[in-house]
């Protein structure tokens, strides 16, 4: 297995009255299993949004794919805003994922990660990385539907096909967008909803498919 990572270090939070950070839980993944099951026996290649964790190159190493982390809560945590404004633009994105032009993934880790984006970064992000896609590729996504989430996004770790351990990275929180699922493939444009699962903890998983 083969694994290239150009993420950058997250921005340190303010100053101010310290959070307590809960203990990492870990939850039954009925995407998770689900994605699995189609790509076991074939050599695939992956895109991981999050930072690297060691022990979830180690479990992908069993299926032989390559694998490929860009940290995008990294990314635009360091971000310097432009003239495109507060949010991250279409220029962002094109420079956060630029690959080779014959790259092309099979599955997509994007974790959490969407809960931090605004609406309109959604459709930007899409934009870029629909380049990179083929028709099937994957999506696995989680979406919070509680009032708040924590001001971080979670750190995944994979524990084996059907479970995942969310490891708080601050006891913060902030208001969640609370993403519908139509909103979802309205926002996120070229790619649909192929499975969804409502858990009990508050977070809704997506499995979505790119047209």
């Amino acid at each position: 297995m083969s694994w290239f990572s150009r993420g950058s270090s997250p921005r340190k939070e303010q100053p101010g009255r310290a959070q307590a950070v809960a203990e990492p839980d870990v939850h039954r993944s009925l995407a998770l299993a689900a994605l699995f099951n189609e790509i076991r026996g074939h050599k695939v290649q992956v895109l991981d949004l999050g930072a690297a964790v060691g022990s979830n190159v180690e479990f992908l190493a069993q299926f032989g794919c390559k694998l490929y982390i860009e940290d995008l809560y990294a990314a635009l945590s360091t971000r310097t805003p432009s003239g495109e404004g507060e949010l991250a633009g279409p220029a962002f994105f094109a420079e956060f994922l630029a690959l080779p032009d014959d790259t092309r993934f099979d599955v997509v880790f994007a974790w959490d990660l969407f809960n931090y984006l605004h609406r309109k970064e959604l459709v930007h992000f899409a934009a870029q990385l629909r380049r990179y896609c083929h028709p099937g590729t994957q999506l696995f996504a989680l979406m919070s539907i509680l009032k708040t989430m924590p001001a971080q996004p979670y750190r995944f770790k994979i524990q084996d096909e059907q479970h995942l351990v969310y490891e708080p990275r601050t006891g913060a929180e902030r208001p969640s967008p609370r993403y519908a699922p139509a909103e979802v493939t309205d926002t996120f444009k070229g790619f649909h909803v192929d499975r969804s699962f409502l858990l009990r903890h508050g977070i809704q998983e997506f499995l979505l498919v790119k047209d």
